[in-house]
């Protein structure tokens, strides 16, 4: 669909759904307005003519074992309508263990023995947690309270005023932020004090809630999606986690989020620990951060009962919120194939999705008129079109940034609508670029958002261009939208439906650059020493090294544009019977310098299950397969790409001494990378 042609769309939907929304007020006073399909801010933006409070939760769960069920801190902000005029609204719905701080706990040491890990970290001193009450956060009042949403913020267990203890995802951080959607609802019961029994009643809602957040903050909504619970009807998980174990865990092996090497379980829960009944020391939830150390099992990295608790994959199928997922191709911390298996489980259910995916690392919320149209669809009902926008919008990179642009038509000056030759280019809500000629010939480029595409000729942009003395748009300016943040590229899906894998071979040389090839592979073996003192991009950049393997294409002649999981399948042997498998898929410029452009990790002893290990039989070949991170990628023309096999891997698996040998018998073992246009793209760009 065209952007005009889009905005057409949402236009017919918006004005088709704003009489029943608007009639929910029994007053004739300010009413939730639609346009082109986006909730407008209509009501006050100052915060002293909202209505605001705080509320204890009624949960069914004791996690401080103190006999008395745990009750949660919550706060809301909602237009003052709701008290004046009877309004009823829909709530956007942030569950934190972040609001009254962290703690400065340390991590694990990483340097040992392989099955070897310390007994003990140094302890983690009190600290007095920021107070909550009665204001928990601000973080999205302003942008939503006028819209007509309400805001709630919830204080995970064992944070702030909240009861209870933290336990790094476990069922009973899941079950608090379903009691406040439930209480939302009327289901259950909160109170205004903590102790007291004086009843809360959330009156002024719907009961339709969405949640929203980054990080910790984003995977608990995916978490309480899998309940089924009824009310939820939206979730916008940012950088969020699906499973826990895929946080701290690879594939059996130990394995840390980027830059927070030793971090584990009890590491976080003992971070967030931030009870503000607990005044100079924190003992009443040290048992449970016991029993995460006790069970969490650095040793052997292997999955458990214990880590199938924080797996939400496993309960999925009971998610219906519509999930719009957001994540960075270069998130380190949360991996990326936390969103991806959420997403592709989602699209086999046929629950409404969408996926933004950037090229920066951790966070990054999708643009704010995407939220806009999730929110207004599946909290207001408003048919805005939104089932019918493209499901995935990547952020290109500025050289792979597709052309969305337009001729302005005649000279333009002073006004906040440009006539253009064509508006199909464009969408409602993304950024436009709009070079300015000055008085003095020079030009400067301005940007303005598009608020509307009336016709399929005239852009409205939110404020006048062109307004200082002697400047104007001239006839024949290209105006256009920079690939960024603010504007991502559209696609049918993710991965892109046109994706194929090719199957590639390695050619010896790996000590130095071997080759990366669709052709017939080696028929020889390679040996690389372990040494996690040199890091992973050094490795990659060194002309040659025994400490790692590194096989590549040619130099494209055409980009090509990498859409999925990349997955590797090794024919490995060790001379040790404990070993580190690290790959990395890297990325090289003309001037030799080399990025990584993902990872993937796992322990030869759980080849077969994450599960169970089976013993490396030393010196005796066997297959090992790893998934590296999912990605979406142009890798420009000119570039070389190649696949490096380590061990270790400094800055993410556990750093064992030196010395274990790695042999890759290259025949048999296969490199299988997600190409948009498959093998013949890729055999075009690199013949």
């Amino acid at each position: 669909m065209t952007g005009a042609a889009a905005a057409a769309a949402l236009v017919a939907g918006a004005l088709l759904a704003t009489a029943p929304v608007a009639a929910q007020a029994q007053a004739q006073g300010v009413t939730p307005t639609f346009v082109n399909g986006l909730a407008q801010d209509v009501f006050s933006t100052n915060p002293a003519d909202w209505y605001s409070g705080e509320v204890w939760v009624q949960t069914t769960f004791d996690s401080d074992r103190d006999g008395r069920p745990d009750r949660i801190h919550a706060d809301f902000t909602a237009p003052g309508e709701v008290l004046t005029d009877g309004l009823k609204v829909p709530v956007i719905f942030e569950d934190s263990p972040y609001y009254a701080g962290l703690n400065d706990a340390a991590n694990w040491g990483v340097d040992h023995p392989l099955g070897q890990p310390p007994a003990s970290r140094i302890a983690t001193p009190f600290q007095a947690g920021r107070e909550t009450s009665p204001v928990i956060s601000t973080i999205y009042e302003s942008r939503w309270v006028p819209r007509g949403f309400a805001v709630v913020h919830a204080e995970s267990p064992g944070t702030g005023h909240s009861d209870g203890c933290a336990t790094s995802g476990g069922s009973n951080e899941t079950l608090a932020g379903k009691a406040v959607i439930d209480w939302l609802n009327g289901r259950v019961p909160a109170y205004t004090t903590r102790d007291g029994d004086t009843p809360a009643v959330a009156s002024w809602t719907t009961g339709k809630v969405a949640m929203m957040g980054t990080s910790y903050n984003g995977t608990i909504p995916e978490a309480v999606a899998t309940t089924g619970v009824q009310g939820l009807e939206a979730i916008v998980p940012i950088s969020a986690i699906s499973d826990w174990y895929d946080y701290y865990r690879a594939n059996g092996m130990v394995r840390a989020p980027g830059t927070f090497q030793g971090e584990d379980l009890d590491v976080l829960a003992d971070a967030v620990y931030s009870r503000l009944d607990e005044t100079t020391q924190r003992t009443i939830c040290q048992p449970v951060l016991d029993e995460l150390k006790a069970n969490q099992d650095r040793a052997t990295g292997d999955r458990s009962a214990f880590w199938q608790e924080r797996n939400y994959m496993k309960d999925v199928q009971n998610v219906h919120a519509a999930a719009l997922v957001a994540h960075g191709n270069n998130d380190f911390n949360v991996m990326t194939k936390n969103a991806a298996q959420f997403y592709d489980a989602l699209k086999k259910q046929g629950v409404p999705h969408m996926f933004y995916f950037h090229q920066g690392g951790h966070g990054g919320a999708p643009p704010d008129v995407l939220i806009n149209y999730w929110f207004t669809r599946y909290l207001y009902g408003v048919q805005n079109g939104v089932e019918q926008l493209p499901r995935s919008w990547v952020v290109r990179e500025p050289a792979a940034c597709p052309a969305r642009q337009s001729t302005v038509t005649g000279d333009q000056a002073n006004t906040a609508t440009l006539t253009v030759a064509a508006t199909s280019a464009f969408r409602i809500g993304f950024t436009l670029t709009v070079p300015q000629t000055n008085a003095n010939g020079t030009i400067t480029n301005t940007t303005r958002l598009i608020t509307n595409i009336p016709d399929s000729t005239h852009l409205t942009l939110t404020s006048a261009v062109a307004t200082g003395a002697g400047q104007k748009v001239a006839g024949g300016t290209v105006v256009n939208l920079v690939c960024n943040t603010s504007n991502p590229t559209p696609y049918a899906e993710w991965p892109d439906p046109a994706t194929g894998g090719v199957d590639l071979r390695f050619t010896p040389g790996g000590n130095a650059r071997g080759g990366l090839t669709v052709g017939k592979d080696g028929s020889t073996r390679e040996t690389l020493v372990d040494n996690v003192s040199i890091s992973a991009t050094a490795s990659a950049n060194a002309a040659a090294s025994p400490e790692r393997l590194i096989y590549e294409t040619g130099a494209l002649t055409k980009p090509i544009r990498i859409s999925g999981t990349p997955t590797v399948s090794l024919k490995v042997a060790f001379d040790a019977p404990r070993a580190n498998l690290s790959v990395a898929l890297v990325s090289y410029a003309p001037s030799g310098a080399a990025t990584i452009l993902t990872r993937g990790w796992r322990d030869p002893a759980n080849r077969d299950s994450d599960w169970v290990e089976t013993p490396i039989r030393i010196g005796a070949t066997d297959r090992v397969d790893v998934d590296l991170q999912p990605k979406d990628v142009v890798v420009p023309a000119g570039n070389r790409l190649g696949l490096m096999v380590l061990s270790s891997d400094q800055e993410f698996t556990i750093r064992p001494p030196a010395g274990t040998k790695l042999t890759l018998n290259l025949h048999g073992s296969s490199f299988n990378l997600p190409v948009v246009g498959g093998i013949s793209a890729f055999k075009a760009a690199t013949s």
